[in-house]
């Protein structure tokens, strides 16, 4: 949410805003799902194919709000599809948000506030928690517990029951499992005759080859890293510290990006990598596509399995436009523990009169058969370990040439997902963690021991605000 906002969804960003929508949520009482058959779908042990069609059921006709990365659209298109050549009594209707990093939530907000919201949502594993809060969600343990549904949900890994669950109830069916990895094209390490970065690797090791990997003079640039520029990516360099920038992941009271290992850290990558080292592009540099891992002018980049289609698929090898990669763990710092970043992602069902409706696309979307297509599509890992283990990491070996797919689920065991507060994330970088940090930091008008104790002090008047709320 990095786009200028209108008074309104400014309003709906702030605590206040979503308060209000909240009371729409009185219209539309919590579903009790009912004894219909519901559409197959994978239990612990997941058929990959939907058992038979069951009896006609009313037409229903289901909004669903699409996270509208490239990489995802066809795959909804595909599974949309398919779900209602299986169960025509249903449609369902997309509503595909382009740009979603900064578009998606103001989006939903809008949607909630005009007493429309969608039957259907997507979420990232750290956002949906306010509007479950606010009694905007409806919560699905009693479908998944009729359904046997307990596949896609991992307990006691990472970030993943923080991903799902809330104040002891399930919200968040996982598409996904995500974890971000580093990326690493490997024409550049050969053309300089470097050795491509291994797992045991270290912060030391990854900012010297980075520098040596770096060559800007003359027509053609090449920078050793593609930073990322922004806070949420940056949690992945923070995590290597061993300190985190709030007192506590889960409803934190405390903001401490000043903490001196995160302000060094965090002078680093979202800075120096810039402005003093110039190992990764700029946002001039970036302009219109150029300078980036996909066009060949980037050695490294730290993304996840969505990644995967834009850099190497059979069409882009068919057209010799392909950039040939693999991925390693992030390096080693002082954290003992090698702590990744991590969540869960997928959909929730608002409250409305059609949860029951919606939770039948949910369940069906969420399956073996539908999240395979998922994952083929996109790239990005399925949402069960076994699935991961035994189907994907051939699939993407095969589709993508990714050949250390198992760092991924090494990353997952040890993860961490991002905050999760009654103060949203997107809400903290918009206000204050974009403006007042990460923003002087990329363009070099200051370092990080100037505006990072500004960052706490305007974090925290939100974080006093938010639980002087709280009985």
């Amino acid at each position: 949410m990095e786009g200028r906002l209108s008074r309104r969804q400014f309003l709906l960003l702030s605590g206040q805003g979503l308060a209000a929508v909240a009371v729409l949520a009185a219209c539309a009482p919590a579903a009790e799902p009912t004894k219909a058959a519901q559409p197959a779908s994978a239990s612990t042990a997941a058929p990959t194919k939907a058992a038979a069609t069951p009896a006609p059921k009313a037409p229903v006709s289901l909004d669903y709000l699409v996270w509208g990365d490239t990489a995802d659209i066809p795959a909804w298109e595909q599974i949309c599809k398919l779900y209602m050549e299986r169960y025509p009594h249903a449609t369902i209707k997309q509503t595909v948000v382009a740009d979603p990093g900064n578009n998606f939530y103001p989006k939903l907000q809008t949607m909630i506030a005009g007493g429309t919201p969608p039957h259907i949502s997507g979420f990232q594993g750290w956002e949906w928690q306010t509007y479950a809060d606010k009694g905007l969600l409806q919560p699905i343990d009693d479908y998944v517990a009729r359904d046997k549904f307990t596949a896609p949900f991992p307990s006691g890994i990472g970030g993943a029951e923080q991903s799902t669950k809330r104040k002891g109830k399930l919200y968040l069916v996982p598409m996904q499992i995500a974890t971000m990895l580093m990326f690493y094209a490997k024409k550049p390490f050969d053309e300089a005759g470097i050795p491509y970065p291994t797992n045991d690797w270290t912060f030391e090791q990854f900012l010297d080859i980075a520098k040596k990997l770096t060559k800007t003079s003359g027509t053609v640039k090449m920078f050793g890293y593609q930073a990322n520029g922004s806070w949420f990516r940056d949690i992945s360099w923070i995590l290597l510290t061993g300190k985190r920038e709030f007192d506590s992941v889960e409803d934190p009271k405390r903001a401490l990006f000043s903490t001196p290992e995160v302000a060094q850290m965090v002078q680093i990558v979202a800075s120096d990598v810039y402005n003093t080292l110039k190992v990764s592009p700029t946002a001039a540099d970036t302009a219109s596509g150029a300078n980036v891992i996909e066009t060949g002018n980037c050695a490294m980049k730290y993304e996840g399995a969505w990644y995967f289609p834009k850099l190497n698929t059979p069409e882009l090898r068919e057209q010799k436009k392909q950039v040939e990669f693999d991925v390693v763990l992030m390096p080693k710092g002082a954290d003992a523990k090698r702590t990744h970043r991590a969540w869960l992602e997928g959909l929730a069902i608002p409250k409305t009169k059609l949860a029951d409706d919606a939770w039948d696309f949910v369940h069906f979307a969420a399956s073996e058969e539908a999240d395979k297509i998922y994952s083929q599509v996109s790239g990005r890992l399925p949402n069960t370990m076994e699935l991961v283990e035994k189907w994907w990491i051939p699939m993407i070996q095969e589709r993508f040439q990714v050949k250390n797919g198992k760092a991924f689920i090494d990353a997952f065991k040890v993860s961490q997902i991002d905050v999760i507060s009654g103060v949203p994330r997107s809400k903290m970088w918009s206000q204050v963690v974009k403006p007042v940090g990460w923003d002087p930091l990329m363009a070099g008008t200051a370092r990080a021991s100037e505006v990072l104790p500004k960052v706490d002090a305007e974090l925290q008047k939100l974080l006093d605000e938010y639980w002087a709320t709280q009985k």
